[in-house]
Formats: C-alpha cells, sequence, structure tokens
C-alpha cells in the first residue's frame, strides 16, 4: 500500500511540475485587442462645429454624415487661430484624419481647404 502511495505521489508531482514547463513552452498569444490600421482620411463638407464638445461633423456623402471629436493635440491646418478658426469654417472642405476608439473617431489632424 505504501509503494501504491509513493507511486501515486511520485506522478501527481511530475504532473504538476510539467505543467508550468508546458505553458511556458507555448507560443505567446497576440493581445486581443491588436491595433489596427488607421482608417483612411475622409473629406467631406463641414456640417457642425461645437468647440464647447469638441466635435465636429462632416457630410462624407450626399446622405451620410460623420461626428469626429478633437483635442488640443489634433492637428488643424488651413484655418487661423486653430479651434476658434474651425468654429468660422462651417460649409468649407475638409480632409480629417483620424482613428477610431471604440465606438468613437478620434481626430488627428483637420485640413481645410481653400476655398476655390
Amino acid at each position: 500500500m505504501n509503494l501504491m502511495h509513493a507511486c501515486i505521489a511520485l506522478v501527481a508531482t511530475s504532473v504538476i511540475a510539467a505543467v508550468p514547463a508546458t505553458a511556458a513552452q507555448q507560443p505567446q498569444q497576440p493581445p486581443s485587442e491588436q491595433r489596427a490600421k488607421s482608417p483612411e482620411p475622409v473629406t467631406g463638407e463641414i456640417v457642425s462645429i461645437n468647440t464647447e464638445t469638441k466635435t465636429l461633423v462632416v457630410k462624407t456623402t450626399p446622405d451620410s454624415d460623420m461626428k469626429f471629436t478633437f483635442s488640443e493635440e489634433t492637428e488643424i491646418v488651413g484655418a487661423d487661430k486653430g479651434t476658434e478658426g474651425l468654429a468660422t469654417k462651417t460649409g468649407s472642405i475638409v480632409t480629417v484624419t483620424y482613428d477610431v476608439h471604440g465606438t468613437a473617431n478620434i481626430a488627428l489632424k483637420i485640413e481645410v481647404k481653400p476655398k476655390q
């Protein structure tokens, strides 16, 4: 009986010691939320700008709008005085380079096209 107990203890110890070794040999899984490629910039007409909530709505097609949030870090090109100047550009054509965080479109760069 003692021999049987010793064998069971030896097998159990071997299994326990082998589990971390086999886990270490398995390849690392990539993070579940790998950073995807940034979406292509969009071009459209500014429908509305709210400098208090820091949101911008751009008409990208005749029947589709996109909403973006921006911050002090957002690069604004073609508008004097940054966001204050952008607020005067309703109706202007812009190209927005952005990133998606969850369901939010975060503007990285807003480029106001000169009026033609």
